[in-house]
């Protein structure tokens, strides 16, 4: 009897031995397929299952060991196992501090780069400086924005530029030297001869709205002598308020990832480490990301996109909407003696699908009407031998360095051909052979 159950619990043992030894191996193979391979997807009827990321094969790889090394009644080689974890993480946080790298810095939470706006609903947060989008570098100035330091007062025979954006603006995934307003700071400067400075007031997730509540309360005071507008597909949200209500998602404020563990310096190199190899596959998790046909037929059911044209009133009233919108915002420069030029930024689903570009022809039409110089960089980016070329994707679907080179030197050549001010004189050369679309005189 004794020796029927010794033998039962022996098989056992080697049965749930077999198993994590196979357990195991998939592990090893799903940790391989996720750093190389995009990731594992695998679905069978309505039950599916995804691994993107490496935390999950990488801790349950080394519960299988340690397991297996307690089932077979190897306690020592346990003991030993873990011993070696902990002294190899004792030395690694001592290397990671004195070599300081940045991967080792405080992993902070999404939410921590914005706070609430009683006025434009959410703002960047300011002072902020940390990791942003893509594993890239965010540094926020003392007035709210991905810039540098810029004071009130214009500087003397200078050419001022205000930019108005989102998150196309902003710059993200590209460091702030990458972004077209400071690219277009010196290549405009080149061309007209004298100083210009550019001032970065792009926003991720703020639209028209926000657009023109800052520019009459606070972006005229910077007194610009142009304004750049650069308009993407969901810019227009809905009807124009005087204030927006705050958003409370970011009224917490500086969140660290982990808790007390934050001031591990191994933990934050690990956790950047992963965070990398989350966002290298993001595209493979997240079909709107890797699927332009998807992507595109969301888009289509927002209306106030008006990315294709409409048959019905609701269109009409966007229409009008945006009309007046950009009515008030050109009043606001003019007030104030600025120059209003608009760049439209296309979506990377609407390239070479004419069907989905009415918001396209819709603004170029009402900038026409108002005299507004307008460059659209939808033909430019379809001349590229890739659709892909000018963006970051499938990492993300934003304008990658290459995008933002494209969009100074539009930018350049619209300020040079269509504005006609005494101060602002280019010389005749040319930094592209672009498609503008210059409004009527």
């Amino acid at each position: 009897m004794l020796r029927r159950e010794w033998c039962n619990s022996e098989r056992i043992r080697m049965f749930a031995s077999y198993v994590l030894v196979v357990a195991a191996g998939m592990l090893v193979l799903d940790a391989l397929m996720v750093l190389f391979g995009g990731g594992v997807t695998f679905q069978w009827r309505w039950v599916k299952v995804r691994s993107a990321t490496i935390e999950f094969p990488c801790i349950a790889l080394l519960c299988s060991i340690f397991l297996l090394l307690l089932i077979n009644r190897k306690y020592k080689e346990a003991v030993l196992l873990s011993s070696s974890l902990l002294c190899s993480g004792l030395i690694a946080e001592a290397l990671l501090r004195f070599v300081d790298h940045p991967f080792s810095k405080p992993w902070v939470d999404y939410a921590a780069w914005y706070e609430p706006s009683d006025v434009y609903g959410h703002q960047l947060a300011r002072g902020f400086e940390g990791f942003g989008p893509l594993e890239v570098p965010v540094k926020i100035n003392s007035h709210g924005f991905r810039d540098t330091e810029h004071r009130w007062e214009k500087p003397a025979n200078t050419i001022r530029i205000l930019g108005l954006g989102d998150s196309f603006t902003f710059g993200w995934g590209v460091s702030p030297e990458e972004t077209f307003l400071k690219l277009l700071e010196g290549s405009l400067s080149q061309r007209i001869g004298k100083p210009v400075e550019t001032i970065n007031t792009g926003v991720p997730g703020w639209g028209l709205n926000q657009y023109y509540l800052y520019l009459r309360n606070l972006g005229v005071t910077y007194a610009p002598d142009l304004i750049v507008l650069a308009y993407f597909t969901d810019d227009l949200a809905g009807p124009i308020q005087d204030a927006i209500p705050p958003n409370q998602e970011f009224k917490k404020g500086l969140q660290f990832k982990g808790g007390l563990l934050h001031y591990s310096r191994l933990y934050n190199f690990v956790k950047s480490l992963s965070n990398w190899v989350r966002l290298k596959n993001r595209s493979a998790r997240i079909e709107y990301l890797h699927n332009e046909d998807v992507r595109r037929a969301d888009w289509v059911k927002r209306e106030s996109y008006l990315m294709t044209e409409g048959g019905h009133d609701r269109h009409s009233m966007y229409e009008q909407l945006l009309a007046e919108y950009l009515v008030k915002i050109k009043a606001v420069a003019e007030g104030h003696r600025a120059d209003l030029v608009i760049m439209y930024i296309p979506d990377i689903a609407q390239l070479h699908h004419p069907e989905v570009q009415y918001i396209n022809r819709v603004l170029q039409q009402l900038a026409i009407a108002q005299s507004i110089p307008f460059v659209d960089m939808t033909p430019v980016f379809e001349r590229a031998s890739h659709p892909k070329a000018y963006y970051l994707w499938p990492r993300d679907p934003h304008t990658n360095a290459k995008g933002h080179l494209e969009m100074a030197k539009a930018l350049t050549d619209l300020i040079c051909h269509s504005l006609q001010r005494s101060d602002l004189v280019c010389d005749g050369g040319s930094t592209d052979d672009g498609v503008l679309t210059p409004t009527a005189p």
